[in-house]
Formats: structure tokens, C-alpha cells, sequence
């Protein structure tokens, strides 16, 4: 049996409290996108592409250093950085992207809020 993403809407998992600012270093391969959360708490889509990857959904849109346009079509536009700062009045969430390229559920009291999400592509090993 194959490994696809899942057809209902999961549950992200939020962050545990922070007493300190993080830097998330990005990987070439990870794409940023900004966007809002719907009515049902569930950020808009990031493409069926990215199903069943990884991703990282921080409430409101952030800086991110070294932020580049890597490319667009219709109303969404993918960008690549190199890091992120996250706060500790930030609120933050790992989950996947689902098959229809929604990340899961937010939260409904979260609805109508900017979003970053950052999907994470593969890693690259060093041999």
C-alpha cells in the first residue's frame, strides 16, 4: 500500500510555549508561502504538489531573510529564504499538507488571520 496524504483535515500540533526567540534556519528546498486561514481554521492551500510534506504554520506573515520570489501561478506565489525568526508570543504549528495542499487545522478562533507556512522539501545529505 502507497503512502498518500490523508483526504480529511488533520489537526496541526502547536508549538510548546517559548521563553526566548528562535531562528529557524531554512533549507534550499523549503518554500515559504503567505496566506489566511479560512473560516473552518484551515490556512489556504499551498498546492497539491506539496502533499503529504512536512510544514510549519506561524500566525501572522514574517520576516524571513534572504526572502526570494521563486515563482507564481494564479493566487499563489512560492518564495525561498534562508532563516525565520520566531518569537515567543508567536503562534506556531507543525502538521502536513493535506491531499488537496491545505495544511491541517489551525483553529477556528484563529480564522480570517495571516499565515506564513513554511513547507519543508527534502534534506540534503552530505556523502
Amino acid at each position: 500500500m502507497t503512502e498518500r496524504a490523508p483526504n480529511r483535515p488533520g489537526k496541526a500540533e502547536p508549538w510548546p510555549a517559548r521563553q526566548r526567540k528562535l531562528t529557524m534556519q531554512l533549507h534550499p528546498s523549503d518554500r515559504i508561502f503567505f496566506r489566511s486561514v479560512n473560516a473552518r481554521g484551515i490556512p489556504a492551500g499551498v498546492g497539491a504538489g506539496n502533499a503529504g510534506k512536512a510544514c510549519t504554520v506561524i500566525i501572522g506573515h514574517k520576516q524571513i531573510e534572504g526572502l526570494e520570489k521563486v515563482r507564481s501561478f494564479r493566487d499563489l506565489e512560492e518564495f525561498s529564504g534562508s532563516s525565520v525568526e520566531i518569537f515567543p508570543e508567536d503562534l506556531a504549528f507543525s502538521c502536513l499538507v493535506d491531499s488537496v495542499g491545505a495544511p491541517y487545522s489551525v483553529g477556528i478562533p484563529n480564522k480570517g488571520k495571516d499565515v506564513t507556512i513554511i513547507v519543508h522539501g527534502e534534506e540534503e545529505t552530505e556523502e
